[in-house]
C-alpha cells in the first residue's frame, strides 16, 4: 500500500523567514554533489557504478630484462657463429685455391725434369751422329730414353693429365734398332722433338693457369677479407645502435617515471603513464600508476570521510540551534494556545459572535500549524546515535521532505510522496541516509532549478516540475527512488555522476553523489542512475533488509 502528500502548504511568513535562515545553514553543506539532472544529454538508462582507476593499457606479457639480455647475447653469438662459418667456408675455399697452385708447380717441375731428359737424349743423339756408327747411336738412344720413360711414368703416376705419349718414340726406336740407318736416327730425333714440344707447350698452360689461380686466389683473398671486416662492422653497428637505443628508451622511461613520481608527490594524479614496456621497467610503471590511483582512491576517500565528519558536526550545531529556536517559539505558541483555549471555552459558552468564531477557528488552525512545525525541527535536528540500528525509512523520508518543502528552490515544485506504509523496517544510520535523501533532493531541485532546461523547453511538456519520493520493496530488499522531470543528464555527465570532485554546478565541490554511494555502499546497498533526454532522471536506491546483508546483529 502507498500514499500520497502534498508538502507546499502556505505557512507563516515570519516563520518561513526563520526556519529558511536555519535550512540554509545545514541545506548549503549538503549541495555540493552533482546534479541529478543536468545539461542535455544522450538518451540513458541503465546502471552507473562507482568510477574505477584509470588504466593505461592492457596487460602486457612480461619479458623481464634478464631474458632480454640472454636473447641479446644468443643473437650475438648466432651472429658471431655465422661470421665464424662463413669465415672458415672462405679460408676452405682459399686452401684449395692454394693447394691447386702448388699442384701446378709440382706439374711444372716434373715436366721440367722430363724435359731434361728429353734435352739429354737430343743432346747424345746430335754428339754421336757423326760417328757413322748406326747402331751404337741407337743403343745410346735407347739407353737414355729409359730415362725418359721412368721419368714420364713419375709424372704419369702424379698428374694423369700431363703425362706425355712416348709411344712414336718407341716406335721409331723400334724401326732404328732393326734397320740401323741414319733416316731410322732423324726419325726418333722428329719424335725426340714432338715430345719436347709437348712437354714446352704443357709447361705454357701450367704457367697461366698458375697464373689465373693467383689471380683467383688473391680476389678470393681481398673478397674474403673484405667482407669478413664488412660483416664484423656492421654487427658491432648494429649491435651498439640495439644497445644505444634500448638503454636511451630505458633511460627516457626511467626519467618519465622519476617526472611521474614527483607529480604525484606534488598531488597531481590524474594523467596516468602509458605502460610501453614489457619487463621490470614497464611493472615499475604500472606500480606507480597503481599507487597514483590508490593515493587518489585514499585521498577521495578521507575527503569524504571528512564530509561526513563535518556535517556531523554542523548537525550538531544545528540541533542545538533548532532546540533554541523550538524552545523561543514554543513558549510564545504555548502562552497563546491558552490564551485560544479560554476565547475557546467562552465559544462554547455563547459569549462570542459568529464572526469572532470564525477568527477563534483560523487562530487554532495556524496555531496547531506553528506547533506542528516546531516538532518537525526538533525531531530533525535531534542528536542521532552514529551506530546503526533499525530505522522506518519512511520517516527518515517524511521528516527530510517536510524540512526541504521550505527551501525556496522548492516553491514552484510539486512535492510528491508515494511511501508504503508496509515497507519494513532497515538497519542503518539515520545521520547518513538523512544526507543522502538530502543531497538527492537538492541535486533534483537544482535541476529543476536549471535556467538551461527552462530556456530550452526540455522539461516534460504539459506537465508542472514536480520531484516524486517512492518506496516500496521489490525482491526481498527496500528501494527508494527520487525522480525529477527535469531535462536530464548529458552522456558525460551520466558516465562521471559518481566520479569524486567532478560537478557541473557553478559553486558545487562534486561530493555529493560521490558520498552518496559511499554512504550506501556501506550499507550493503547499490545505487543507480536512470537518466534520459527530456524525459527527467530516476536515482534508485537499494538496501537490504536485515538477515539479507550478512550482518543479523540487533
Amino acid at each position: 500500500m502507498s500514499h500520497e502528500h502534498g508538502l507546499n502548504d502556505n505557512n507563516p511568513d515570519r516563520l518561513r523567514r526563520t526556519i529558511k535562515n536555519m535550512n540554509a545553514f545545514f541545506i548549503e553543506e549538503a549541495a555540493m554533489s552533482t546534479p541529478v539532472s543536468e545539461s542535455a544529454g544522450l538518451l540513458r538508462s541503465g546502471k552507473v557504478s562507482s568510477p574505477q582507476p584509470a588504466v593505461a593499457g592492457q596487460a602486457i606479457s612480461k619479458v623481464p630484462l634478464r631474458i632480454k639480455g640472454l636473447l641479446a647475447f644468443g643473437a650475438v653469438v648466432i651472429y658471431a657463429v655465422l661470421l665464424t662459418s662463413y669465415t672458415f667456408d672462405k679460408k676452405a675455399e682459399l686452401v684449395g685455391e692454394f693447394e691447386h697452385l702448388q699442384n701446378l708447380y709440382k706439374i711444372e717441375d716434373d715436366l721440367r725434369q722430363v724435359d731434361a731428359a728429353a734435352l739429354h737424349i737430343v743432346m747424345a743423339v746430335f754428339l754421336n751422329s757423326n760417328t757413322g756408327d748406326h747402331k751404337a747411336v741407337t743403343q745410346r738412344f735407347r739407353g737414355n730414353f729409359e730415362l725418359l720413360r721412368k721419368k714420364n711414368a713419375e709424372l704419369t703416376a702424379r698428374h694423369p693429365a700431363a703425362g706425355l705419349n712416348l709411344s712414336g718414340i718407341e716406335r721409331a726406336m723400334a724401326q732404328a734398332a732393326e734397320h740401323p740407318s741414319a733416316e731410322g736416327l732423324a726419325a726418333m730425333n722428329s719424335e725426340l722433338l714432338r715430345v719436347k714440344i709437348d712437354i714446352t707447350r704443357h709447361i705454357d698452360e701450367s704457367r697461366k693457369e698458375q697464373k689465373a689461380t693467383a689471380d683467383r686466389f688473391r680476389m678470393q683473398w681481398d673478397s674474403a677479407a673484405l667482407a669478413s671486416l664488412s660483416f664484423g662492422l656492421i654487427g658491432l653497428l648494429l649491435l651498439g645502435t640495439i644497445i644505444g637505443l634500448f638503454f636511451t628508451r630505458l633511460t627516457n622511461d626511467l626519467h618519465a617515471l622519476k617526472a611521474r613520481a614527483l607529480d604525484i608527490v606534488n598531488g597531481e594524479r590524474n594523467a596516468l603513464n602509458p605502460v610501453t614496456r614489457n619487463d621490470e621497467a614497464g611493472e615499475l610503471m604500472q606500480a606507480v600508476n597503481q599507487m597514483a590511483s590508490d593515493l587518489d582512491e585514499r585521498e577521495n576517500e578521507l575527503v569524504i570521510a571528512r564530509q561526513k565528519y563535518f556535517h556531523q558536526e554542523k548537525m550538531a550545531a544545528v540541533g542545538a540551534l533548532a532546540a533554541g529556536v523550538a524552545h523561543e517559539i514554543g513558549n510564545p505558541i504555548a502562552a497563546m494556545s491558552g490564551v485560544l483555549q479560554e476565547m475557546a471555552d467562552a465559544q462554547v459558552a455563547g459569549q462570542t459572535s459568529s464572526a469572532e468564531n470564525e477568527k477563534l477557528s483560523m487562530l487554532q488552525t495556524h496555531i496547531h500549524r506553528l506547533s506542528a512545525i516546531t516538532r518537525e525541527i526538533s525531531e530533525y535536528a535531534a542528536p542521532q546515535p552514529m551506530e546503526r540500528q533499525l530505522l522506518d525509512l519512511n520517516g527518515l523520508v517524511r521528516t527530510t521532505a517536510g524540512l526541504m518543502s521550505y527551501d525556496k528552490r522548492m516553491r514552484q515544485v510539486n512535492l510528491r510522496l508515494h511511501l508504503d506504509n508496509q515497507l519494513p523496517a532497515i538497519y542503518g544510520v539515520a545521520d547518513q541516509l538523512t544526507q543522502v535523501i538530502m543531497n538527492l533532493l537538492i541535486n533534483a531541485a537544482d535541476a529543476l532549478d536549471s535556467a538551461g532546461c527552462r530556456a530550452s523547453g526540455e522539461f516534460l511538456a504539459g506537465h508542472p516540475q514536480e520531484i516524486i519520493l517512492r518506496s516500496e520493496t521489490v525482491d526481498g530488499n527496500v528501494r527508494f527512488s527520487v525522480t525529477d522531470n527535469g531535462c536530464g543528464m548529458s552522456q558525460e555527465t551520466l558516465n562521471r555522476a559518481f566520479e569524486a570532485f567532478y560537478t557541473t554546478k557553478s559553486r558545487g565541490t562534486g561530493l555529493g553523489l560521490s558520498l552518496c554511494y559511499s554512504i550506501i555502499t556501506g550499507h550493503g546497498g547499490a545505487i543507480e542512475i536512470d537518466s534520459a533526454r527530456g524525459k527527467g532522471t530516476r536515482v534508485k536506491i537499494t538496501l537490504p533488509l536485515p538477515g539479507n546483508d550478512g550482518d543479523d546483529t540487533l
